[in-house]
């Protein structure tokens, strides 16, 4: 699953929208995997967590006069999750359930047109954690069907797409007009469980179809090895709804948090719940530097924001982690200068280290733009070893330049650093300064790097970092 995802709080905090499209459209051709964030300084620890969450839709359709049931006319949402009528502990009232039918759609996202009131259908209507919750859909007007997002590029529904669907959270006790839009309404497909959470709670709603298994895990446990597993734990789901209190969480998102819906053995889906942000404090961090820390640069705040990222994928606070930048400098970037590149460790409770490269360049004065170069999981015990990213440089524009520069980062001893190919063919050799070497372009073919003493002995190959999976 993508982590993480790459999406930035844009409305009061609370909610994540897409990631920068112009950026991804000047890297993708290198590195299509890697994830483009976008960070500003108002809110720079929320804004680069990877946590994929509800997607703006455009929504089609008036204020039409509607039956007073809460079920929407038959055949006006497509069977499925999303069939029959309302479920949950407050189903049975019918002014509760009618109420929060008509509730406007817009909340906090100015903009957002309103379904038409006699195609809304409410599907869940309970409470857990303390909280009231509802789940409400609606035919999405004349709207085209879903398309499939590109995993890769992580491309965003947007406002396609026959049904769409909106969360509404309140107080214990709340009346219909004091339930609020939880998140951002978001295109649906029916016949797919639909989840969501709220990490000041801890509450979290799956409605699925009667029947389905739902479990959870509540973060990936990383072995000493560096291998990453989950542990499921079977939560009740009657007429289809499973619900949790997980206790308030001290993390800004639900990101590490995974649901499974299986139906007759076969697994549905496993993804995470739609999470809106929680008001989030940026955590003291003790980072280590292993080398000489430069001077502030724009690209300083997208480092910080993958460290706080990590932890919300990994479920994990901040004492639970010790970070270690390795090397941070300056590299050419197209238009606006320099690109602030970095190398940094994450010493997990197990011991296995997390190596995480971040590029960021300054797009204002008040923010950057960043994404990351590769990332891997290391066994207890190898997070000295070197470290080789490509990264793809620009100015975070839709029409940059891509400037590609190899970061090599080694123990002090390492002299050099050989370039090879597949075969093992040497392609070039670049000079480390305290083992450290910053050079761009890198050779077509690069599949490896070796480093070497002052004497011409090998000291050891890395490849080029991939990308971690913390799922």
């Amino acid at each position: 699953m993508d982590d993480l995802t790459d999406r930035l709080t844009r409305l009061a905090e609370r909610t994540a929208p897409p990631p920068r499209e112009d950026l991804a459209a000047a890297v993708v051709a290198r590195h299509r995997r890697d994830r483009r964030r976008r960070t500003g300084t108002a809110a720079v620890a929320v804004a680069v967590a990877a946590v994929v969450v509800a997607v703006p839709v455009v929504v089609r359709g008036g204020d039409d006069p509607a039956p007073a049931t809460g079920v929407a006319a038959p055949g006006s949402v497509p069977d499925g999750v999303l069939d029959g009528p309302p479920r949950g502990s407050l189903a049975g009232d019918a002014a509760f359930v009618e109420g929060v039918r008509r509730l406007p759609w817009s909340g906090d996202a100015a903009g957002v047109p309103e379904p038409a009131l006699d195609g809304r259908r409410v599907v869940f209507a309970g409470e857990v954690a303390g909280q009231r919750w509802a789940l409400v859909a609606a035919p999405n007007g004349d709207q085209p069907a879903p398309l499939v997002p590109d995993p890769e590029l992580e491309t965003d529904l947007g406002a396609r797409g026959g049904t769409v669907a909106a969360w509404f959270t309140g107080p214990a006790g709340a009346a219909p007009e004091q339930m609020a839009v939880h998140g951002l309404p978001r295109v649906v497909d029916p016949a797919q469980p639909l989840a969501s959470a709220d990490p000041v709670t801890g509450a979290v709603v799956v409605v699925t179809e009667p029947g389905d298994v739902v479990s959870v895990s509540e973060r990936p446990e990383i072995a000493a090895d560096g291998t990453a597993s989950r542990t499921w734990a079977r939560v009740d789901a009657p007429d289809g709804v499973a619900l949790v209190d997980r206790g308030p969480s001290p993390l800004p998102s639900d990101a590490a948090y995974r649901y499974r819906v299986e139906r007759d053995g076969t697994e549905v889906i496993t993804t995470m719940p739609d999470t809106p942000w929680s008001q989030f404090t940026q955590p003291e961090l003790d980072v280590a530097w292993a080398r000489a820390q430069p001077a502030a640069a724009p690209g300083d705040q997208v480092l910080r924001a993958e460290m706080d990222a990590l932890l919300a994928r990994t479920g994990l606070g901040p004492d639970d982690v010790a970070f270690s930048v390795l090397w941070a400098g300056d590299v050419p970037a197209p238009t606006v200068g320099t690109a602030r590149l970095a190398v940094f460790t994450a010493t997990l409770p197990s011991g296995a280290v997390y190596v995480g490269t971040t590029a960021g360049v300054a797009v204002d004065r008040t923010g950057s733009a960043g994404w990351t170069c590769g990332s891997e999981l290391r066994a207890a015990g190898d997070g000295d070893r070197v470290v080789a990213a490509v990264c793809d440089v620009t100015d975070a524009s839709a029409d940059s330049p891509v400037l590609p520069t190899l970061v090599v980062v080694a123990p002090a001893e390492a002299a050099s650093a050989r370039l090879l190919d597949a075969a093992g063919g040497v392609l070039g050799e670049v000079p480390l300064v305290d083992g450290v070497a910053a050079v761009g372009p890198p050779p077509d073919g690069l599949a490896s790097v070796e480093t070497l003493d002052a004497a011409g002995a090998v000291l050891e190959r890395a490849e080029p970092l991939g990308e971690a999976l913390l799922e």
